[in-house]
């Protein structure tokens, strides 16, 4: 997995199990989208989940950098992005 920051203590890069990291925020204190936490927590990249998903990676990467909400996404994008990532859709939203 790919380092969100370039200080970051952990070698892999996941932001779900880092010390300084709460539910919601990142280690800078920045907004995680429910998205990304789920997708951080399943361990998938954003290019695995689009492959998984079938929904495109620049969709995804919208609603994580809170571009655009999950909650405005087509049912069955949100749907299919559920299923990769073996959660409830209400989850994302």
């Amino acid at each position: 997995m790919r380092r969100k920051y370039g200080d970051c203590q952990r070698k892999d890069g996941n932001c779900t199990l880092c010390s300084l990291v709460n539910y919601g925020r990142d280690c800078h204190n920045r907004p995680i989208s429910k998205l990304e936490w789920a997708r951080l927590s399943s361990g998938l990249s954003p290019k695995e989940l689009s492959e998984a998903s079938g929904v495109y990676i620049r969709q995804i990467q919208k609603v994580e950098l809170g571009e655009a909400q999950a909650g405005n996404m087509t049912a069955k994008n949100l749907l299919a992005i559920a299923d990769a990532l073996g959660v409830d859709p209400h989850d994302l939203i």
